[in-house]
């Protein structure tokens, strides 16, 4: 997959401003072997793009300077009242280069626990890893776990050529006992009015 983008000229809230309604993301390149390089990209380019590849997913970027570069999302910034992608950083890489990738973490078979809650604890992984050879996701199931069970970081399969970065003790998912529900006394006794001094007819001095 590849996307185009064009160095951008004019920086500043405003020029951002300008490029987001004319349908442009500002995006920030930069790697260990590669100077940070300010680009516009297109949204629905931008946005097309992840669908197809994931959110970590490997791509393309052919700047209009004549530069092009692999790169994944590092990190995005959204929008508070809309879903929309703000700000994008792209990290770049070469080949076979390992890097610091963030990887989601979901949970399957939780409605086939017939007692107890289902807690997770973690949602995401720190490895380093090639971006281009890096998972989309861990999915852990739980329909075999009962209450009292758990899971840690170790007992995911990270794949080969795949380095653990967060703590392996830590845990992932646990099934808990469903909680006694108590219930509530209803409290009758009245508070005591406050008494009244001095008297409504009482002039003021």
């Amino acid at each position: 997959m590849k996307i185009n983008a064009k160095l951008r000229t004019e920086t500043g809230t405003s020029a951002s401003k300008k490029a987001r309604v004319e349908g442009f993301i500002p995006a920030a390149i930069y790697g260990k072997q590669v100077e940070s390089v300010s680009v516009l990209v297109k949204r629905k380019e931008l946005e097309d793009t992840l669908r197809k590849v994931g959110a970590n997913g490997v791509f393309k970027v052919e700047v209009d300077n004549g530069d092009t570069y692999q790169v994944f999302v590092k990190e995005q910034s959204t929008a508070a009242v809309k879903p929309l992608i703000y700000h994008v950083d792209l990290l770049a890489f070469a080949e076979g280069e390992k890097v610091n990738m963030t990887i989601p973490v979901y949970i399957s078979g939780e409605e086939n626990i017939d007692e107890g809650y289902v807690s997770q604890s973690i949602s995401e992984l720190e490895v380093n890893v090639a971006p281009a050879e890096a998972p989309t996701d861990y999915t852990v199931d739980v329909s075999n776990l009962e209450i009292g069970d758990t899971l840690a970081v170790s007992d995911i399969e990270l794949g080969d050529g795949v380095e653990l970065l967060t703590d392996e003790t830590q845990t992932v998912v646990s099934v808990s006992a469903p909680d006694a529900v108590e219930e509530e006394t209803e409290t009758t006794d009245e508070m005591p009015e406050p008494e009244l001094i001095g008297s409504e007819d009482e002039e003021e001095e």
